[in-house]
């Protein structure tokens, strides 16, 4: 295995014991009773997490085959769904923007290049947009080296640039270096024994590493962070705000109603696996929708 095998895998390792939490309905409720307590409390915004994206079967559930996206984008499309991005949802909060009847967003973490080769024409066929969540460590080691394996290679600068040119693509923080279990950390968690100054620290000189990267790729500065396997810590969360960002995104399987600023703090997300089809993957959230 290259050394860049190796740095990848190291960096993503442990996605595998990412399955996000189960959203449970309260003793007696229905599915309409659960949409009747949040009509007025929002917009209904599913949100799906994807990975990576391979042209043939891979035997790992994070990473779905091109014919599963293009499924999902095909169910998209016919069902009367519209792809936005995260910033759309900002905009809305904040009063400054519109959703579509049906939105939808999808969330693409780690910035595979998979995404330029594989996924980017299907986008493009399907008029869809994606949300991708970059690990700046990754982007920086893909642009020094010219690895171009579709099975793990990343996005470098230049795709990055390319990309975020397309009106496809839009581009949030994942962190630079923390997208990793290691040395007692998990993500962008605390550690144990660490003190408050020591993370503040630590979690704010990573997160604005990688907005300066990404706004030096498009010109853009994030809007979102999303965390690493979803894991977080008591001080994470205003720790993040403090940076600016209008949106906290983690792994919860829950459903998302958005109103103002506030409801973008918590958005949840319903993982895509492979080797499941897209009726089971959208069943899991279309029962939180308006009952028809």
């Amino acid at each position: 295995m290259n050394r860049i095998i190796m740095a990848a895998a190291a960096l993503v390792m442990g996605v595998g014991l990412i399955s996000g939490l189960a959203f449970y309905l309260n003793e007696g409720d229905s599915y309409e009773d659960v949409y009747a307590q949040n009509e007025e409390s929002g917009v209904f915004v599913p949100i799906l997490m994807y990975h990576n994206v391979t042209d043939k079967p891979y035997g790992n559930k994070y990473t779905v085959t091109a014919a599963e996206l293009e499924s999902d984008l095909k169910y998209i499309e016919e069902n009367g769904y519209t792809t936005v991005g995260i910033n759309d949802l900002t905009a809305y909060a904040e009063g400054e923007g519109e959703l579509p009847q049906k939105p939808i967003v999808l969330t693409f973490d780690d910035g595979y290049e998979s995404l330029y080769v594989i996924g980017e024409p299907l986008f493009r066929k399907y008029g869809a947009k994606a949300v991708i969540g970059v690990i700046g460590e990754l982007t920086e080691l893909f642009s020094k080296d010219e690895d171009h394996n579709i099975e793990y290679s990343h996005l470098n600068i230049e795709e990055i640039n390319e990309m975020s040119k397309s009106g496809i693509f839009e581009f949030q923080n994942h962190t630079y270096y923390l997208h990793k279990i290691e040395n007692g950390r998990k993500g962008a968690a605390k550690k144990k024994g660490e003190s408050e100054e020591e993370y503040r620290s630590l979690l704010r000189e990573d997160l604005e590493k990688l907005n300066a990267q990404i706004l030096e790729c498009t010109g853009k500065v994030p809007e979102a962070f999303i965390y690493p396997y979803g894991s977080f810590s008591d001080e994470s969360n205003e720790i993040v705000r403090e940076l600016g960002f209008k949106a906290i995104v983690d792994c919860t399987e829950k459903p998302n109603y958005i109103d103002g600023p506030e409801d973008l703090y918590s958005l949840h997300r319903y993982l895509r696996p492979s080797g499941v089809s897209t009726a089971e993957v959208f069943g899991k959230f279309e029962k939180f929708a308006a009952p028809s």
